[in-house]
């Protein structure tokens, strides 16, 4: 997988490691939304290196977050590589709304796609329903992009869920009407070797 743009600015993470949630959360196997621990076993999927197009973007957007155990914190492209993580990883920091939002998501949307594209070849002929799925975190809302079959077609539905973030419905339409949009310029086949005029 492609790595992530050295030129961009990155947060990290930060989970409290003496956090009672955590402590709670060790050894449990079986798990339900009310099990002790489940709020940062959550949070460990949802929180994701974020990027962003300038340092003073970046930095207004450390520190705490809605989850009270998790923190953002300047990263590194080193941080990245230690942590071994690749572009279809990374959150898009910016929202919709930002002026650099479609050069920072633009990279991490092709790469979800990239996967989406790769799962949905490894399950060819399979009589699923839902044939594969990705997903891409944009300003701390996730977006689910599935791939689902539908008689002979193949649909492409987006939903929008935010989990400890305050979410604000217009700008996730909007961010999902975006999403919808660009999927249809990817995987146009009109697209493909297109001829100059």
């Amino acid at each position: 997988m492609e790595r992530p743009n050295p030129d961009l600015f990155y947060t990290q993470p930060t989970f409290r490691a003496d956090s009672p949630d955590l402590a709670e959360a060790k050894g449990q196997t079986d798990w339900t939304l009310d099990t002790p621990g489940i709020r940062l076993r959550l949070a460990l999927d949802y929180y994701r290196f974020e990027a962003f197009a300038t340092k003073h973007d970046r930095d207004a957007r450390c520190g705490a977050t809605a989850h009270e155990d998790v923190r953002y914190a300047p990263a590194t492209i080193g941080d990245l590589r230690h942590n071994d993580v690749s572009l279809d990883e990374i959150a898009c920091g910016h929202d919709i709304d930002h002026p650099d939002f479609e050069s920072v998501v633009s990279p991490l949307f092709d790469a979800a796609m990239t996967r989406l594209v790769e799962e949905l070849m490894d399950n060819r002929g399979k009589a699923e329903e839902e044939l594969a799925s990705t997903e891409i975190i944009i300003a701390r809302a996730r977006y689910s992009i599935k791939a689902k079959s539908v008689g002979e077609w193949i649909k492409f539905p987006i939903s929008a869920m935010v989990v400890f973030e305050q979410g604000d419905s217009d700008v996730m339409d909007r961010t999902t009407a975006w999403l919808e949009n660009r999927l249809v310029l990817t995987a146009s086949p009109l697209l493909f070797n297109p001829k100059p005029n």
